[in-house]
């Protein structure tokens, strides 16, 4: 798929560059033309009127070179081809040619030359800001040290392409593929076969149906990863299934390209070790030639040194031991001529310079960066100073204006308030005094109009003293709840010192009724200064006054305690009796407990009532 890929490229720039038509016609010829390629070239050199058309001359004769795999001509003619091609700065064809000199290289097992071009593809893609050659190089770098068996380097610059594949719009899914199949061989000839199968077997999740004819070499490597796990039978139908696609693919092209030599040379030499392994040596013979022959035409490093190692592996099978030695030493001699330290050596010299010149240029650009960005925030300070300046000077304006009003709003609203608390008084102390002198004069009336009867006349029913005493009664204690409601009234707030005279009051008059009963009042000093507003503070006295009265009426008991505590930001108000108490379900409550409850709740407060054969507990929580 690369090779095609990287043919459609050189043939689409040869014949797009824009260069004078004459020439552009003949190399089109020459390029095309198997047989009369050099006829056509020679015309073509005759026809070089300018430095584009040489240009243009060079860049094809070298790409057609590559084709024919006459790989020094063709780096010659391309590095002719970049001398002109730099000088117009032409970033776009470099990158092609930088592609060309970089396989050719790589076929002639000059990895650390490859490499070079590869990252000098890589630096000028960069420049050239070409998302598509950025991931082409660095899958190029992924192949290239994978065929230098240092596989941890290809799996890496594998998954980078990956990565750059992926954010591809065009042809992202060949793309995302190639990517994979380069982190797959890595993995496979690493002896990570499980991992290889699992980036290899993605590649169908983007190349599907007619379009696998692209992907010859994935079925090929697929089955290569299988023999190595020698699932030999598996093995073979994957490769056959590559040299399927390798022969629809040659007659599909025949007489545009050349015959696939480096595909058919990777099928053939697998399937030549599968028959050894199988000891199908007739199978295998014949898989050797045919592997030697394209091996030998593709002109490639790597597939010479498998095809030795396949024939080693033969012999040393058939127990021919001379051919053996012989396979083995032509095998160590081309491995050492490629793998040798010098070459890795110079590799790990070729990546260290690209990474500190790519460092040294992310550096300069950064300091220009950073100058710029000072220059700018420079403008910009003096600009936000000029700006608060100004904005200082009409907020402090406004300011004055904002006070100013504030002070005037304040001043109405503190004489409006006045006003209204004046007038909430005059209206207090009015009804107040209506209270007292139209309310209390009439309940006094009545109280001296019963005793008046009572001490005038000698009443001989029993009955109808009592009632009139009963009047009597209930007319003084109407007084003394109106006076603590015109002295609740007259005060718009109430403390629990208040609280406290009025309940010592209420208890003493408790007394004198009840001598039986002892009475306990405590409260906690720190409580005293607590204030109430007029309306809570009445609801809590009318509470506290309910439940002493409900204990000295019903509850029989000897001793009734009040406590006033102060706990967790809360007020606990407490009334317990030691009388008889009463059973919760079966007694309906009166007026006077729901009363009680209902005072309570809408200051905000919780009422509770429990009881037993003890007494009984009213618990009241303010908070």
């Amino acid at each position: 798929m690369k090779k095609l890929l990287a043919t459609f490229l050189i043939y689409t720039l040869c014949f797009q560059l824009g260069f004078s038509q004459e020439i552009d016609k003949t190399l089109g010829k020459a390029f095309t033309s198997k047989d009369s390629s050099d006829y056509y070239f020679k015309i073509a050199k005759r026809q070089i009127k300018s430095d584009r058309d040489e240009a243009q001359f060079y860049f094809c004769k070298g790409a057609r070179h590559g084709d024919y795999n006459q790989l020094d001509s063709a780096i010659y003619y391309s590095k002719k081809a970049i001398v002109v091609f730099e000088k117009m700065k032409d970033l776009k064809t470099l990158n092609t040619l930088y592609n060309n000199i970089s396989q050719s290289y790589r076929k002639q097992g000059e990895y650390d030359k490859s490499i070079q071009a590869s990252i000098l593809g890589l630096q000028n893609a960069e420049k050239s800001k070409s998302d598509f050659w950025i991931f082409y190089f660095t899958d190029n770098l992924s192949v290239i040290y994978h065929d230098f068996e240092n596989f941890d380097k290809g799996i890496y610059y594998g998954k980078k392409a990956l990565a750059f594949a992926k954010k591809l719009t065009k042809d992202r899914n060949a793309n995302i593929a190639g990517a994979l199949n380069a982190i797959a061989i890595s993995y496979d000839d690493s002896g990570r076969p499980n991992e290889a199968l699992y980036y290899h077997k993605q590649v169908f999740n983007y190349i599907k149906g007619k379009d696998t004819l692209a992907i010859g070499h994935t079925y090929n490597n697929i089955g290569n990863t299988l023999l190595k796990q020698k699932k030999y039978k598996e093995a073979e139908k994957w490769i056959k299934i590559a040299v399927a696609i390798t022969e629809a693919n040659e007659k599909a092209q025949a007489g545009r390209y050349d015959v696939d030599f480096y595909n058919k040379a990777t099928n053939f030499t697998n399937l030549a070790v599968i028959a050894t392994k199988t000891k199908e040596f007739e199978k295998a013979e014949l898989f050797l030639k045919k592997a030697k022959f394209n091996s030998v035409k593709s002109n490639n490093a790597e597939k010479l040194r498998d095809y030795y190692r396949a024939e080693y592996e033969y012999n040393k099978e058939r127990n021919n031991l001379q051919k053996t030695v012989e396979s083995q030493e032509q095998y160590i001699k081309l491995r050492d001529s490629v793998f040798n330290k010098n070459r890795d050596k110079s590799f790990l010299e070729i990546e260290a310079k690209y990474q500190n010149e790519k460092k040294e240029k992310e550096l300069l650009n950064k300091e220009l960066e950073i100058k710029k960005k000072d220059t700018q925030s420079l403008i910009l300070a003096i600009t936000i100073i000029g700006l608060l300046i100004i904005c200082f000077l009409i907020y402090r304006q406004q300011k004055l204006q904002n006070s100013q009003q504030k002070q005037e709003f304040e001043l109405k609203s503190a004489i409006a308030k006045i006003e209204t608390q004046n007038k909430l008084q005059e209206q207090r102390l009015q009804i107040s005094r209506d209270l007292h002198d139209n309310i209390g004069s009439q309940l006094t009336f009545i109280i001296s109009s019963v005793d008046n009867i009572k001490y005038a006349f000698e009443i001989q029913n029993s009955k109808l003293d009592n009632k009139l005493s009963s009047i009597s009664n209930f007319a003084k204690s109407t007084i003394i709840e109106l006076r603590d409601t015109i002295w609740a009234m007259n005060n718009s707030e109430i403390t629990f010192e208040d609280l406290q005279t009025r309940i010592h009051n209420f208890v003493e008059k408790a007394k004198e009724a009840k001598h039986t009963i002892n009475f306990d009042f405590t409260i906690e000093e720190s409580l005293l200064s607590s204030k109430f507003t007029s309306i809570e503070g009445m609801n809590i006295y009318r509470s506290i006054q309910e439940g002493v009265n409900n204990s000295i009426k019903y509850a029989e008991a000897q001793n009734i305690k009040i406590g006033i505590k102060h706990q967790k930001e809360k007020i606990v108000i407490k009334i317990q009796d030691d009388g008889k108490g009463f059973d919760a379900e079966k007694v309906k409550f009166g007026n006077g407990i729901a009363n009680m409850k209902k005072r309570i709740e809408e200051i905000g407060g919780k009422f509770t009532i429990a009881s037993s054969e003890k007494g009984t507990m009213i618990t009241i929580v303010i908070k």
